[in-house]
């Protein structure tokens, strides 16, 4: 496990209640910026009282996540992807910081204690609806938004 680096010395941290667990907070935000590391570490807190994770699991769960689909219902393409991206980035990305302990060559996964420095950023569940679900525009806005353009493109 390498260390991972501050950017200086009065580098703010995140800290457990009791100040034994600390993380920079520029680490953490960074570790946060993508959404497969996310996602594990929101399975990690929704499985709280397992100790220990297997890898292909937690792919195929984020996978399934990411496709809105049961697991049961993903290809081999879907969870390949994911799987991989673990693998070779989130997962030893995790563990450098000490986030978790992984095994790469067994597949498992064991969170440490600064696991629990993430949760309030999480959400406690995973999204199941999609982007176009997330994101509406009104009627009658985008109506108004087309015919602005159009009348720019018009002149």
């Amino acid at each position: 496990m390498s260390t991972p680096q501050t950017t200086s010395a009065d580098d703010a941290s995140a800290s457990a209640a009791d100040g034994s667990l600390s993380i920079a907070k520029d680490d953490l935000f960074h570790l946060l910026q993508n959404s497969r590391r996310r996602a594990a570490l929101r399975y990690f807190a929704v499985h709280a009282e397992q100790e220990e994770f297997n890898m292909r699991t937690l792919a195929e769960e984020i996978a399934a996540w990411e496709n809105g689909i049961p697991v049961e219902q993903l290809d081999s393409d879907q969870r390949q992807r994911v799987y991989i991206a673990l693998y070779q980035s989130h997962l030893p990305k995790l563990d450098d910081y000490g986030v978790i302990e992984y095994n790469q060559s067994r597949g498992i996964i064991r969170p440490t204690a600064l696991t629990a420095l993430f949760e309030p950023y999480l959400a406690t569940e995973f999204r199941t609806e999609t982007v176009e679900q997330r994101i509406t525009i009104p009627e009658d806005r985008s109506a108004f938004g087309l015919s602005t353009v159009r009348s720019l493109l018009d002149r």
